[in-house]
């Protein structure tokens, strides 16, 4: 039940989003907030991740505090990141899945959930203004999802379930590349 509660709060679209931190960003006082269009924060996301960027936060050049792109990229990644968990017990429910994919998925399927506590963790620091505390949780969410790959590589590289994986480290990664512009450090 407390998965499915995190689960909720994290699947806020980037209306909603604006909506609940609207009331929290003059509380947040204590940082100078950026405020940029979605087309000019995917731009300093970098050329790789631009698409992605684009396809999570929208191209609209209405100035929003990215405050709101970090939420709509951390509730973007933790979607992904339930559908993979899926995807990945799965796997592992599979009397045919071989016992090396299955000890990966093992792996993975406890890397998961450190990721969602992570990116749950962002959430509650974004809404409550806690901001340094996300260049703590969104790294320690990236490593997770990495981990995950790294175990996956030597038994599925190929495989539609690394792709998916591959796929929650960019967007987990775009959540990380966002708090940076957010926090004013230059990005990777």
């Amino acid at each position: 039940m407390e998965k499915a509660a995190v689960f909720a709060v994290l699947s806020l679209s980037v209306s909603t989003a604006t909506l609940l931190l609207a009331g929290g960003i003059d509380a947040c006082g204590d940082y100078d907030v950026p405020s940029m269009s979605a087309v000019a924060a995917c731009q300093k996301t970098g050329r790789a991740m631009r698409p992605l960027c684009e396809a999570t936060l929208g191209t609209t050049t209405a100035p929003e505090e990215v405050t709101v792109f970090v939420l709509a990229a951390a509730n973007a990644a933790a979607q992904s990141c339930d559908t993979t968990v899926h995807a990945i017990r799965q796997l592992m429910q599979d009397p045919s899945t071989p016992e090396d994919v299955r000890s990966a998925g093992q792996i993975c399927d406890g890397k998961y959930d450190e990721a969602h506590a992570q990116l749950a963790a962002a959430v509650g620091h974004l809404n409550s203004c806690s901001l340094a505390e996300l260049i703590r949780d969104v790294p320690a969410a990236v490593v997770a999802v990495d981990d995950c790959t790294s175990a996956l590589l030597p038994v599925g590289g190929n495989s539609p379930l690394y792709n998916m994986v591959m796929g929650d480290r960019d967007r987990s990664m775009l959540t990380l590349r966002l708090t940076s512009i957010l926090l004013n450090q230059p990005g990777n």
